[in-house]
C-alpha cells in the first residue's frame, strides 16, 4: 500500500514537473490558535476574530487519483484559529465569485470547505489525500447546501419542484404514522417511500444533522464515512462584496466558522490538548467550477498550534 502511494506520487510529480502545473507549497507553516476567554463566536464577522492572526494556505488541484482536477478556481484559503481551553474554532475565508448552495439539478454542485486531521496525532501524519490504511483521518466538511437547509425538516428543504417550478410531477404516497394517508408531491414523501430518509441517510434527512458541518472519517480514497455521532458545528456566510483583511482578497467571499470541543471521547475523532501541535490540511470545492468529490482544491499538511 505504502509502495503504491509512493510510486503514484513519483509518477504524478514527474508529470506535474514536465507539465509545469503549480502545486501548493510544502514549507513548514504553523497556524497559531489565539487563546481567548469566553465562547468562540460562530459569526465570522464578530470583531473577536479580527484580533486573531491569520495564515494564507496555498491550494492546488487534486492530481493523485481520477478524476484529476488541475483547473482549480480557488488558489488559497485564509485561516484563523482560536481556542478557549475547552473548544477549538477555525475561521476559513476564500474568494468565490458565485454562491452555489443547491445541488438539485444534475448540472449543479455545492460550495464546500473541509479541514482534516489525523486521528493518531503522534508521529508522521498519514497520506494527505484522506489518509491511508492504518492512518485514519477525521474530516470536518462544511456544506453550503446544508447551511441553506438549517432549521428545516425533510418537507422544507429545497427540492426538485422548487428548482423547476414548471416540472411535471407524479403522486407519491406519504406515510407519516405507519399508514398511508394521502398522496404527496415528488420529493415530499415520508416513510419507506423516501428511501434516503428511511435508510437514515444524513444527506437526505436534515433532522440528522447537528449543523452545516458533517463529521467524517476516512482512511484512503473511497472510504469517506459519516460518523454515527456528529460533534462539529459550523456557520457560513457568503459576502457578495467581501474582503479578507490580511489575506489580500477583495471580492465575493465565503466566510465559514467550524468549532468543536477539544476532546469528545469518540474514538473516531481527533482529540486535542491545550498547548499541543496537530497536523491539519484543507480542501475547497467551487460548485460553479463543477467541483465535487475528488475534484477540488487541496493543501498539504500544515500545523495547528493550540
Amino acid at each position: 500500500m505504502v509502495f503504491a502511494i509512493l510510486l503514484s506520487a513519483l509518477i504524478v510529480g514527474f508529470t506535474l514537473t514536465m507539465g509545469r502545473v503549480p502545486l501548493a507549497v510544502s514549507q513548514p507553516v504553523t497556524i497559531p490558535a489565539k487563546t481567548v476567554k469566553g465562547p468562540i463566536p460562530m459569526d465570522g464577522a464578530n470583531p473577536v476574530w479580527e484580533s486573531v492572526p491569520g495564515v494564507v494556505i496555498p491550494l492546488s488541484g487534486q492530481l493523485i487519483t481520477t478524476p484529476m482536477h488541475p483547473n482549480i478556481s480557488v488558489k488559497s484559503v485564509f485561516v484563523k484559529a482560536m481556542t478557549n481551553g475547552k473548544e477549538v474554532g477555525l475561521r476559513l475565508e476564500w474568494i468565490d465569485q458565485t454562491k452555489n448552495d443547491t445541488a438539485i439539478g444534475p448540472q449543479d454542485f455545492r460550495d464546500q470547505v473541509a479541514v482534516m486531521f489525523p486521528v493518531n496525532t503522534a508521529g508522521a501524519p498519514p497520506f494527505q489525500c484522506m489518509g491511508q490504511s492504518g492512518g485514519t483521518t477525521n474530516i470536518w466538511r462544511w456544506n453550503a447546501e446544508w447551511q441553506k437547509d438549517i432549521g428545516k425538516d425533510s418537507a422544507g428543504i429545497w427540492d426538485v419542484d422548487d428548482q423547476y417550478p414548471g416540472i411535471f410531477w407524479d403522486f407519491y404516497f406519504e406515510e407519516p404514522a405507519g399508514g398511508v394517508t394521502y398522496p404527496d408531491r415528488i420529493g415530499r414523501s415520508l416513510g419507506p417511500f423516501n428511501s434516503g430518509i428511511w435508510s437514515g441517510n444524513i444527506m437526505s434527512d436534515p433532522t440528522l444533522r447537528v449543523s452545516s458541518v458533517e463529521d467524517l472519517s476516512a482512511n484512503g480514497f473511497s472510504t469517506l464515512t459519516t460518523q454515527s455521532h456528529q460533534d462539529v458545528i459550523g456557520n457560513g456566510v457568503w459576502e457578495p462584496s467581501g474582503s479578507v483583511k490580511g489575506g489580500g482578497y477583495t471580492g465575493p467571499t465565503w466566510r465559514v466558522v467550524v468549532k468543536r470541543s477539544l476532546e469528545t471521547g469518540d474514538a473516531n475523532d481527533t482529540q486535542f490538548k491545550a498547548g499541543s501541535s496537530v497536523p491539519i490540511a484543507f480542501a475547497v470545492w467551487d460548485g460553479a467550477n463543477i467541483e465535487r468529490n475528488g475534484m477540488k482544491s487541496l493543501s498539504t499538511w500544515f500545523t495547528l498550534k493550540l
